[in-house]
């Protein structure tokens, strides 16, 4: 389940092989796409289109842990025609997208997380974490969050720069051992909401790692949203959707001054303004002998800018000049930060090898 700019509401639907929308609560949802086989975690990318996963499913999610074969597809938000935005990932269950475009994909009956780029690669198994599900990233874009289900109740950590890093973050009170997380979202504080299946509960994770749940009664809860806008699912308001199919507001996890940013907006949007489209290339290098050598650029709308690039570690560049970067053997990306218009853009260059 996940909400829109315009307070719109859309959620996958397997008895219906579906992806729903519902414009305002009471409303008659509407079927955005049909015919997705195991419809499962969703996403919103930078013109607003939903990302779906497909292949959510025990029987799919166990024969992909030995022959991956779940796919992302993109689609309007108002219908239409279904994209294959990639292909062979475990289960699709859960999904996270990054500022740079990746999305991470979790499967709850598996062993990792897998990484889709930009352009579509995958990596399987990326991060090693057992029964990832609701996922979610920081504000820094430093840290990816795991609700972990088929084991003892915690959530984990994963460092963005450094999957191998791998650690525990959050764990419940014993007598919630078997709770089940499930779905997870972040807010405005990078406080973590998350929603605890066989419990029936939403949990709160604050910064300094305490888990209070601050909804109750929640059927089988299994994914968690934000609303945004001032219409419809509205901001502040958080959403909670169980395996019943009954979706219910959780009044006493509003948060009006801390709610996550809201989506894309997509091309068509209500103002005159429209969004700079920031885009920093290449996308991706290839590493010989533990070196990459690449010329950055970044673009805005389409023009060239001469910018200060500042890269993990501390060391800077510009834009237009030939640059060298000494790699680990483990590392996947090279994370970039500038700055365009007042505001810092974090970028990754993804690593060939």
């Amino acid at each position: 389940m996940i909400v829109d700019h315009r307070g719109r509401l859309f959620y996958t639907d397997q008895d219906r092989q579906a992806l729903r929308r519902l414009d305002a609560p009471g409303a008659q949802p509407v079927d955005v796409a049909t015919g997705i086989a195991s419809p499962g975690g969703l996403a919103i990318d930078d013109r607003g289109r939903i990302i779906v996963g497909q292949g959510n499913g025990i029987a799919p999610a166990a024969i992909g842990n030995v022959a991956p074969a779940a796919r992302l597809l993109r689609v309007s938000p108002e219908g239409g025609p279904v994209e294959v935005l990639a292909e062979g990932l475990q289960m699709a269950n859960g999904l996270a997208r990054a500022a740079d475009g990746t999305i991470f994909a979790s499967s709850d009956v598996g062993f990792g997380i897998d990484r889709v780029s930009p352009d579509g690669r995958v990596q399987i198994r990326w991060a090693q974490v057992f029964s990832p599900n609701g996922l979610a990233i920081d504000r820094t874009g430093r840290w990816l969050y795991a609700a972990q289900t088929f084991q003892p109740a915690q959530i984990s950590r994963v460092d963005l720069q450094d999957p191998s890093r791998v650690e525990v973050y959050a764990v419940p009170s014993p007598d919630a051992i078997a709770a089940g997380p499930d779905g997870m979202t972040i807010d405005g504080r990078d406080r973590l909401l998350v929603t605890a299946n066989a419990a029936g509960e939403l949990w709160r994770v604050d910064t300094d790692r305490s888990v209070c749940a601050v909804g109750t009664g929640l059927r089988n809860a299994s994914a968690v949203a934000f609303g945004h806008s001032d219409r419809g699912f509205s901001r502040g308001r958080v959403f909670v959707v169980g395996f019943d199919g009954t979706i219910s507001e959780v009044p006493g996890a509003r948060v009006p001054d801390a709610d996550a940013p809201p989506p894309p907006a997509g091309p068509a949007t209500t103002t005159t303004a429209t969004r700079p489209r920031v885009v920093l290339t290449p996308a991706r290098v290839r590493v010989r002998g533990g070196r990459a050598t690449f010329t950055p650029r970044v673009t805005l709308d389409g023009r060239p800018l001469t910018r200060r690039l500042r890269l993990a570690g501390g060391r800077t560049a510009r834009t237009g000049r030939p640059l060298t970067v000494v790699v680990g053997a483990r590392t996947r990306s090279i994370p970039v930060r500038f700055t365009v218009r007042g505001v810092v853009r974090r970028r990754a260059i993804a690593l060939v090898r």
